[in-house]
């Protein structure tokens, strides 16, 4: 997914096409701030201050110099952040999501995103989950409902990129 989704930052940049990032993190070093599915045992439980090294955005998919990033301490992008005031102040109402974990913060900020009107596009060769088939299954269920599903292929030739 990684080579994939730089190429589309590298197209979107080209284009003029904001990027934005959204990372997770815990804004306090004891993660006292986290959303509890985040505080949860399991799969799921994340401590990651936002200045170790694990809550850093991947090298190969880093910002540009003024580019947005957004730290949320919630699966949504949306709900933990201002992601959506910035969007909207933007005048930004289609938005093409990619990230990890498919069937976590990728479905919950798609939903975040349909839920307050905004056109989403998820691009399937650009996220992840902890498995195959957990990434298919989510993207299945919120195909059409919450958003588009497209390759990258797809949405290359969609927006002549």
């Amino acid at each position: 997914m990684i080579p994939a989704t730089r190429s589309l930052q590298q197209a979107f940049r080209a284009r003029g096409i904001d990027v934005i990032d959204a990372r997770i993190a815990c804004l306090l070093d004891d993660g006292r701030d986290r959303s509890l599915n985040q505080r949860k045992p399991g799969w799921n439980y994340l401590l990651l201050p936002r200045d170790a090294e694990e809550s850093q955005i991947v090298a190969e998919l880093a910002p540009h110099p003024g580019e947005i990033v957004v730290t949320k301490t919630t699966d949504s992008a949306l709900t933990g952040t201002n992601l959506r005031l910035m969007l909207a102040n933007m005048g930004i109402r289609n938005v093409v999501l990619t990230g990890i974990v498919t069937d976590q913060c990728v479905s919950s900020t798609v939903r975040s995103l349909a839920d307050e009107s905004f056109n989403v596009i998820a691009v399937e060769d650009c996220c992840a989950a902890g498995t195959e088939e957990l990434h298919r299954r989510e993207l299945e269920i919120i195909n059409m409902i919450y958003c588009h599903v497209v390759s990258s292929a797809e949405l290359r030739e969609i927006l002549r990129l």
